[in-house]
């Protein structure tokens, strides 16, 4: 016999059906007592409901205690020492039982039990109106859903919307189409959204102003009572249709003479829209003039201004060039590429005696450029287009010296820093075809610590001479 498998409540899996015949005791599970379902076999040969025997297994382990037959307490391994009785599974579902469902005379195999519910009459089934959680007998189905159900769908008789039965009342108070007693009792029923327009439009007894109203009757009188009203008051409607015809001349006089004054208003206004037209017309021409000697007036100040910023460039061969805040230039260089670069102002240089030389102008990376980036000084030489190209040879064949002056207040002791350049084969030194040409010159030209090392710089200030010499010399 077996054990009391756990002190906890837990419902019986076996088949709780009523059998026709009694259940052999081999077909029994000694847990729940009842006709096994998914009976599963232990090695050691006892027979047990699936979950009956899975639950007190469960129950051991939450008790910290090992898996052990119900029946002989035999240690179980569940993935080892227990199987499904498919065999002893068929033979219960073999075994004959009776309809669940009172009333209802139907026996059958335990295994067609759930193919005979599903069309047993007397099975309790719910209601497939929305809404509805009652469950009735499936022969009472159809009478309940179509009759009894307060849920059921029915269509209003007025308006034919489609509503519960529960509900119906309720739509009622608010139908559209629901008929109501006129308001003013006239005797006639009317939809309610109609109820409106028959006061307004039809009722006999609703009150009403007279036609005449406009021309001074103020009598008012139900609709019915109309006609009666014009019969009896035909010579007061006409005496208040005279007066109002005299009254009506007089304003058209009236509006006569204002129409008058407003053409004699309008015809001076169009008048002074014209002479104002005409001299908006002179003002423009004088504009249009004005506009003309600004233009005019412009391309000469444009050539002056050209002439005197030719003037103001330098004609020099021997360029010096005074760069201020030094300190504070390399410092906004080395911390931005756009700004690692400065240039003088640009000049000439003198051919012979003439001032018609080439223009230039001296370009400083104060950070480097290249793999001289951090480490160097580096100037170039730009040629840039100028106003005596044309009659220069090209391309520039004088030789660039770049001259960075010591600024030991002893002149014995200055050792400036001088490099040359030749770019007579360079595309930098040919006839600008741009603005500019790109700058040929020196990367490494000075390096960080000679530059400091020296009075190069003095108050913040270093002095960059350029000497353009004739390769003749």
């Amino acid at each position: 016999m077996a054990e009391s498998a756990s002190t906890e409540y837990r419902p019986p899996s076996g088949h709780n059906e009523d059998f026709v015949g009694a259940v052999d005791e081999d077909f029994q599970c000694v847990i729940c007592h009842l006709p096994l379902k998914e009976p599963v076999l232990t090695r050691c040969g006892h027979r047990y409901c699936k979950q009956c025997l899975e639950g007190h297994i469960r129950w051991q382990r939450s008790q910290g205690q090992y898996s052990t037959c119900p029946s002989d307490r035999q240690n179980l391994d569940s993935d080892k020492d227990i199987f499904p009785d498919k065999a002893t599974e068929r033979k219960i579902l073999s075994l004959t039982i009776r309809c669940p469902n009172d009333d209802c005379e139907w026996t059958g195999e335990l295994r067609d039990k759930e193919v005979h519910l599903r069309s047993c009459p007397f099975h309790q089934v719910l209601c497939s109106n929305n809404n509805c959680d009652t469950k009735i007998q499936r022969r009472l189905l159809k009478q309940h859903e179509n009759i009894a159900c307060i849920w059921r769908i029915l269509q209003c008789t007025y308006c034919s919307e489609p509503h519960p039965a529960c509900k119906m009342q309720e739509h009622m108070t608010q139908c559209n189409k629901f008929p109501e007693t006129c308001p003013n009792n006239c005797g006639r029923s009317i939809s309610r959204d109609m109820v409106s327009t028959h006061t307004k439009d039809e009722c006999p007894r609703t009150i009403i102003s007279c036609p005449f109203a406009r021309v001074g009757c103020k009598q008012k009188v139900e609709r019915q009572e109309m006609e009666s009203h014009l019969e009896s008051t035909t010579r007061v409607h006409l005496d208040f249709t005279y007066s109002s015809n005299n009254n009506t001349e007089d304003e058209l006089k009236d509006t006569k003479a204002k129409l008058h004054e407003i053409k004699a208003e309008l015809n001076q206004t169009k008048a002074e829209l014209n002479k104002t037209r005409a001299e908006l017309s002179k003002t423009e021409a004088e504009l249009t003039k004005t506009k003309a000697e600004s233009s005019e007036t412009k391309a000469e100040l444009k050539e002056a201004v050209k002439q005197l910023k030719l003037l103001s460039v330098k004609h020099t061969n021997s360029f010096l060039w005074r760069i201020d805040g030094f300190s504070e230039i390399l410092k906004r260089a080395q911390t931005d590429e756009d700004k690692n670069n400065i240039c003088s102002d640009p000049f000439y240089t003198k051919t012979g005696k003439e001032n018609c030389g080439y223009k230039l102008k001296v370009r400083v990376r104060p950070n480097g450029d290249g793999d001289s980036k951090n480490t160097h000084l580096s100037v170039y030489i730009i040629v840039m287009k100028g106003e005596y190209d044309a009659i220069l040879p090209w391309p520039l064949a004088e030789k660039v010296r770049f001259t960075l002056i010591d600024q030991q207040e002893d002149l014995d002791q200055r050792q400036n820093k001088t490099l040359e350049i030749f770019g007579k084969e360079s595309m930098s030194f040919a006839r600008p075809v741009t603005d500019e040409n790109i700058g040929l010159g020196i990367r490494k030209f000075v390096s960080r610590e000679e530059l400091y090392a020296r009075r190069f710089i003095v108050d913040d200030t270093l002095f960059l001479q350029v000497v353009i010499k004739s390769t003749s010399s």
